[in-house]
């Protein structure tokens, strides 16, 4: 496994925490579908997050984080931690699995990651990384498949909003909070019904793996907002090869002040070159 490979791997996981709710909003009686609309609405919050996933062929992977994100200005910071398949972590030589990620949306989803972890590519460096301009080598336009909430990794709860069978189970604390424990499917039918790209996108995932919905969990507060969630996904390619990822993210500290920006110019390393040079 090449330092570009691990590179991929990496950005991978990274890309699954700010992206997994690029749907468009979904209305719904849905008791945890509205608490998703509500929450997401909320102007900025705290959020930590763990996470588990495993690539058939390329061995599996943890990641957490935590990290501050503002609604209005779109834009976010996360550190984050990893543990590498064995023969990834030993193609980077040992190196703290440490990240620092910047979430920039004010003009388009744009994010810049400095590790020691990429030490081999970019030294002491923020790589950057233009969501927009690696969607439209793919053909697909970002611009349509996120909304103008959606720059900031808390978006999983666009996720929720395609809510179908949620039921509650019981009641639980969260951070010394009194909750409601739904289960519920996310649909991806209902998750890409206003939006035309996103509709492509999983008509095509439907057609190649046969998933139709993921299960979830939510936690719902009595003011009505998320305040922890639990995505599972699994499916397996044509090829036969499995992928599986789990994450659980905890929501808090609404309406925090948030003072996020791009780091300077001189910091940084364009990565679309790096992650488009081969495996």
């Amino acid at each position: 496994m090449t330092a570009r490979r691990v590179l991929s791997l990496l950005c991978l996981a990274v890309c699954a925490a700010a992206l997994a709710g690029c749907g468009g909003d979904t209305l719904s009686f849905d008791p945890v579908a509205n608490a998703a609309s509500k929450t997401a609405g909320s102007t900025s919050s705290r959020v930590e997050f763990t996470a588990t996933m495993n690539i058939e062929g390329v061995g599996g992977m943890a990641f957490s984080g935590s990290g501050v994100f503002d609604g209005h200005a779109r834009s976010g910071a996360l550190n984050m931690r990893f543990t590498l398949p064995a023969e990834a972590q030993a193609q980077l030589g040992g190196a703290d699995p440490t990240m620092e990620m910047i979430m920039d949306g004010r003009h388009g989803l744009v994010m810049y990651m400095r590790s020691p972890l990429f030490r081999t590519l970019a030294a002491g460096k923020w790589l950057k990384v233009d969501m927009a301009k690696l969607a439209k080598k793919q053909g697909l336009d970002l611009s349509s498949l996120m909304n103008a909430n959606q720059a900031d990794p808390s978006q999983s709860l666009h996720m929720l909003m395609a809510s179908t069978d949620a039921h509650p189970i019981g009641y639980d604390h969260v951070r010394g909070v009194f909750t409601t424990h739904y289960k519920l499917s996310i649909d991806l039918a209902r998750l890409a019904k206003n939006n035309k790209e996103l509709r492509k996108t999983f008509e095509a995932v439907r057609k190649l793996t046969g998933v139709n919905s993921y299960p979830a969990e939510a936690w719902i507060d009595d003011q009505g907002r998320i305040r922890r969630m639990k995505i599972d996904m699994s499916f397996n390619a044509p090829t036969g090869g499995a992928f599986t990822m789990s994450m659980t993210e905890e929501l808090y500290a609404f309406g925090i002040k948030v003072d996020v920006r791009p780091p300077d110019a001189s910091q940084v390393l364009d990565a679309g070159s790096l992650l488009g040079a081969g495996s």
